[in-house]
C-alpha cells in the first residue's frame, strides 16, 4: 500500500522546513499532499518565496494519511495554529496512534496549543521552547516519543526529514534516500 502524508502550508512558513520534506518523501516515492490552508494555492514563504501547494487543506478531510508533518516559520505556526481543520487531522491522527511531527516554532505554537504534546517529550526552536510544558528535551535537535516526531528548526531539517522517513518506510528506504543526497545516515 502506498504511503501517504500531509505537509499543511500556510503564510509565512519556513521554506527550508516544508521542501525539505517534500524532497525527501517525494525522492522515496511517497504521495505528499502540500495543502494551502488557506484558500489560494499560492502560499508566501516567509522569506517572500511563492509556492505553489498541490491542494487546499479543506480538500483533504476525509484523507487517511500516514504521517502530518508542520513546518514551522513565524507567522507560518501562528497560522497554521489558527485552522480548524489543521487542529481537527492532527487530533485525529493523534488519537489513531498514527504519526504526525514539527519543527522549528510549530511544535510549541501549534501542537502544545493543542494539546498534542501531552505525556510526550518534544524539542523545538530555542526561541519557544519556554512554551513547552516538558523542557526536558528542549536542546536536542530530533526527539521521538511514541508517535510524535519533533525537531529544532532549519538547520536540522533534512535530519528531521530522513528521521520521520525511516520511521515511515524503514531504515533501509532511509538509507537509500540518504546516500542519493550524499548523506551519511
Amino acid at each position: 500500500m502506498e504511503k501517504r502524508i500531509l505537509v499543511p502550508l500556510a503564510e509565512g512558513f519556513e521554506m527550508i522546513e516544508a521542501l525539505s520534506i517534500v524532497d525527501v518523501f517525494r525522492r522515496a516515492g511517497v504521495q505528499v499532499d502540500l495543502a494551502a490552508v488557506a484558500d489560494n494555492l499560492q502560499v508566501t514563504s516567509s522569506h517572500q518565496v511563492k509556492v505553489m501547494a498541490d491542494v487546499r487543506l479543506a480538500d483533504c478531510i476525509g484523507t487517511d494519511y500516514d504521517l502530518i508533518v508542520l513546518p514551522g516559520g513565524i507567522p507560518g505556526a501562528q497560522n497554521l495554529q489558527q485552522s480548524a481543520i489543521l487542529a481537527d487531522l492532527l487530533k485525529k491522527q493523534n488519537s489513531e496512534n498514527k504519526l504526525y511531527g514539527a519543527i522549528c516554532a510549530a511544535p510549541a505554537v501549534v501542537l502544545e496549543h493543542h494539546g498534542l504534546l501531552q505525556g510526550k517529550n518534544a524539542t523545538c526552536h530555542p526561541r519557544f521552547a519556554d512554551q513547552l510544558h516538558s523542557r526536558a528535551h528542549a536542546g536536542e535537535r530530533v526527539v521521538v516519543d511514541k508517535n510524535c516526531v519533533t525537531s529544532k528548526g532549519a538547520g536540522t531539517s533534512i535530519e528531521f526529514a530522513l528521521e520521520l522517513l525511516g520511521l515511515l518506510m524503514g531504515e533501509d528506504k532511509k538509507k537509500e534516500v540518504a546516500a542519493g543526497m550524499a548523506i551519511e545516515a
